[in-house]
């Protein structure tokens, strides 16, 4: 069961495939094992932790802006590792919600990292705050949510052992690139700029271009402004927002830069996003 302030932003419970947001409970949560014949897989994006999963007999921390993915190996034991309330997205999918040929990838040993956590990277954040947006209309939910499933799935999967790309697959993330996308992440809607960003990851703002820009391939703050543009579009396109509302949730003090940049990063005005001009 779960708790009665989940928001549904895919799918539906019994489906192939369901993403909930979910704030956790002061009892905690289980999530059952499930009865059908299909193998069930669970993936765990963490929006504010810390959390302590409990799954197949070992327990794991999983910190804010982290991820798991779990086999299908039993009931899942989630609660709040703090006195302050833990949200996560959660996923249920089974492998006939997406193509065939992915299926192989699914069951290749390693393919899910069955116990533990790994960092969300960048684009992994972009697509959670489209997710957590629902721009869509409710009948296109199911069929919007499996290609945003596809899309997290291709950049968690690792690749071939054979590829050139798989020696980069056990690498961590560093300390101060992990600090910057928490604080990133944190402070969307607030004028931030390098410096507050080198400060929040302990480091200069000429080291710290250095190393987001060798692990990634472009700049800290080309990332945040990314971020907060894709935010802004989520808020446009869902009516929670209207543009000026919009821009200062995404950090804009000026509309008009606010409306060049966006036009820029989306190919269109922040006003052709609001659901009256999408109709």
């Amino acid at each position: 069961m779960l708790p009665p302030d989940t928001r549904t932003l895919s799918g539906e419970v019994a489906s192939s495939q369901h993403l909930a947001e979910i704030r956790l409970p002061a009892d905690g949560l289980v999530l059952p094992h499930a009865s059908s014949a299909q193998p069930e897989h669970l993936l765990l994006l963490c929006l504010k932790g810390p959390v302590t999963c409990t799954h197949a007999d070992r327990s794991w921390i999983l910190e804010t802006n982290q991820f798991a993915w779990l086999s299908p190996l039993g009931a899942t034991v989630l609660r709040s590792a703090s006195k302050n309330a833990a949200e996560l997205l959660v996923w249920h999918f089974q492998p006939a919600a997406l193509p065939t040929e992915m299926h192989s990838l699914l069951a290749a040993p390693g393919a899910a990292p069955a116990h533990g956590p790994a960092p969300l990277t960048p684009s992994m954040q972009t697509l959670i705050l489209a997710l957590r947006s629902c721009p869509v209309s409710p009948v296109l939910r199911a069929l919007w949510g499996t290609g945003k499933l596809i899309e997290l799935l291709t950049l968690i999967i690792p690749p071939p052992a054979d590829s050139p790309h798989s020696r980069n697959t056990s690498r961590v993330l560093h300390p101060a690139l992990r600090a910057v996308l928490d604080f990133m992440a944190a402070h969307l809607s607030e004028p931030i700029g390098l410096t507050d960003l080198a400060e929040a990851a302990h480091s200069s703002p000429s080291h710290l271009s250095r190393l987001f820009t060798a692990e990634f391939g472009y700049g800290p703050t080309v990332h945040l402004r990314r971020l907060r543009l894709d935010h802004a579009a989520g808020l446009l396109r869902s009516g929670q927002a209207n543009v000026t509302e919009a821009a200062f949730a995404a950090g804009y003090q000026s509309l008009g830069q606010f409306s060049r940049a966006f036009t820029e990063h989306h190919g269109k005005s922040p006003s052709a996003l609001l659901p009256r001009n999408n109709g």
